[in-house]
Parts: structure tokens; C-alpha cells; sequence
């Protein structure tokens, strides 16, 4: 799939910075972090789960970074909002109305009932109709996700079925893109073909992009955007206008950044605001109940970032990586 008209192929949710606390929002780092991503070539989401840590904020902190995120970027580039739950569908829909109401260009819908698992995930018939109920309700662009929902009960894999995003594209023309959780080749390669061109296809969660890409993704929605929004977008661009030399070779690069961030004994998301603090960002530390991580696991992070070229392609604060 060629590169898409006024549509980028990197999606990334904004981190919120906090003070050295973890409990008062730094509002401009937060501004700095906006135009960061969005230079960069990242459409940029205020809002979703763990990593922002937007599941933290009270209902008065998530309206204010919805509107920060307008004033700084809104009608200047791409910016989306995430109504995140857990919540009802009635109060998902007045949150996805607030976005509209706000100057967002668009939202991005997830299953519902947040990371309910066992009897407090879903049933087929309740997350379609918990889709269909907002993308009613709703009238501007939505991009419709497979993952970071509920356990699907009666689902063979526990997972949105493609079937149901499927039907979904098919009745509501609103709906700009989709968003699917990375499996294996095969599964990527049979809903790009069902798709058929209708929608583009991002991934979440695909360690190897170049890959994903030769199997039909159009692009990639996740955390890497925060502390590579360029590498990010390069790669991208480097496959769809055929350099795939160069888009391999990001692709390995954002692999390793993901192994460091990622690596089982660091507990992520923990890694993500000392990684950027290490960038030169002001982002104070994670909110509670998360604890930081001691002060040796984060040498040993930083350590391992200072293997990676940051500077090479990112337009990092002038502090970055100061020893």
C-alpha cells in the first residue's frame, strides 16, 4: 500500500510528565513532548493506556491534557484523542463527543471493558454491540482498534474477531482506520487481503516492522514514537517509497530500542519516563501505585540507551544524555 494523502503512517500516544513526585502534571513538557512527536511526522493521541499513564488521571487531569493538546497542536497537525475506560458505553460516548467538541480531529475507539479477563471480559455480541452503539453516536473520524479491551469470552483466541472489524468498516464509513494487535505473518497477511485497500492497517505491538510491513501493514501505532518519533517515521517512509535498505535497517534499530525498553526484568512500562528523562526530557517520574525503578536498574537502562544512537535522527534537548 502507497503512502495515503493527509493520512501518516506513525501513531503515537503522548507520555505525561509529572514532577519529581509523580503527581503534579508539568504542562509545559507536556507541550514540549507534543511537538516532539508531532514534528517528527507522528500523528499524535492524547489519551489510552498504561504507558501514558492517562488511566492515572482524574476526569478534571484528562480534560486538561485534552485541552493543552489542542491549544498546542490542534489545527496545526493530525491530533486524536483516546476516551479510555474502563466506563460505560454512555459515558464513553459523551467523551467521545467532548473530543469532537474540543477541535480533535478524530478519536481512537478500543474494545470495551478494559482488561477485563475470565467473566469480566466480553461476549462477541456485547463488544459489537459496545462498537456499534459509540460509531452510531459519533460522526467524525474513528479509528477502530482490536486490542487493549477485554478477554472476548466466547472468542476461540480471546481476541476481537476480524470478522466483526470487518463488518464494522463495512457499515460505518467514519471509521478512518484499524488498528490490530501483531500475531504472526500469516494472521497480518489474511486481514490486509480482507481488507482489501478499504482502510489502512496499523499494528501494535510487532517487533519487527520491516516485516510487518512486507506483509501488509500499513504502518505502527505505539510507545516507540515518544523517544524516536523520527526513526519511527523514517522507517515508514523509507518502505513505502521503496527504500528498503534504509527501512530495514531503522526497522532493526526501533528492535532494539523495543528489546531494551521491554526487557522482562524491567517491568514496563517503569522504563519509559527514566529512558526519556536520560533523552533530556522533562518528564519527572511515574505516578503511583507504579513505583520507579531503583536507581541501579535505571544506570543499567540508560547504559544500554547510550548503545543507541538517539542523536542521529532525533532532534533531542540539548541535556540529552549528559553522564
Amino acid at each position: 500500500m502507497a503512502l495515503r494523502d493527509n493520512d501518516r503512517p506513525s501513531f503515537g500516544n503522548a507520555v505525561t510528565p509529572m514532577d519529581m513526585r509523580g503527581e503534579e502534571i508539568n504542562e509545559a513538557a507536556f507541550r514540549h513532548m507534543l511537538r516532539y512527536m508531532s514534528d517528527a511526522g507522528t500523528t499524535v493521541f492524547i489519551g489510552g493506556p498504561h504507558a501514558t499513564e492517562f488511566v492515572n488521571l482524574n476526569r478534571d487531569e484528562r480534560r486538561r491534557m485534552w485541552e493543552v493538546a489542542v491549544d498546542e497542536l490542534g489545527g496545526k497537525a493530525p491530533l486524536y484523542a483516546i476516551p479510555f475506560g474502563p466506563a460505560s458505553t454512555t459515558e464513553m460516548i459523551s467523551w467521545f463527543k467532548l473530543a469532537k467538541s474540543m477541535g480533535f480531529d478524530g478519536a481512537q475507539l478500543y474494545p470495551g471493558a478494559q482488561d477485563g479477563h475470565g467473566n469480566d471480559g466480553l461476549f462477541t455480541a456485547e463488544a459489537e454491540r459496545y462498537f456499534r452503539d459509540i460509531l452510531e453516536a459519533i460522526d467524525f473520524p474513528v479509528h477502530l482498534c482490536g486490542y487493549h479491551g477485554a478477554e472476548i469470552i466466547d472468542a476461540p483466541n480471546k481476541r476481537i474477531p476480524h470478522a466483526m472489524l470487518l463488518a464494522l468498516i463495512a457499515d460505518y464509513p467514519h471509521i478512518a482506520g484499524i488498528t490490530i494487535p501483531y500475531v504472526d505473518e500469516g494472521d497480518l497477511r489474511a486481514f490486509v487481503k480482507a481488507v482489501d485497500g478499504r482502510r489502512p492497517v496499523r499494528l501494535a505491538g510487532a517487533l519487527d516492522w520491516f516485516a510487518a510491513m512486507e506483509a501488509g501493514a500499513y504502518g505502527f501505532h505505539s510507545i516507540q514514537q515518544c523517544l524516536a518519533p523520527n526513526l519511527c517515521s523514517a522507517m515508514m517512509v523509507a518502505y513505502h517509497t521503496g527504500d528498503f535498505e534504509t527501512a530495514r535497517l531503522f526497522s532493526d534499530r526501533l528492535a532494539a530500542i523495543n528489546e531494551i525498553m521491554h526487557r522482562p526484568d524491567r517491568y514496563y512500562p517503569r522504563t519509559l519516563k527514566p529512558a526519556l528523562r536520560h533523552l533530556g526530557f522533562d518528564v519527572g517520574l511515574i505516578r503511583r501505585p507504579y513505583m520507579p525503578l531503583s536507581e541501579a536498574a535505571e544506570r543499567d537502562l540508560c547504559a544500554d540507551l547510550d548503545q543507541i544512537d538517539f542523536r542521529a535522527t532525533e532532534a533531542l534537548p540539548q541535556r540529552a544524555l549528559a553522564s
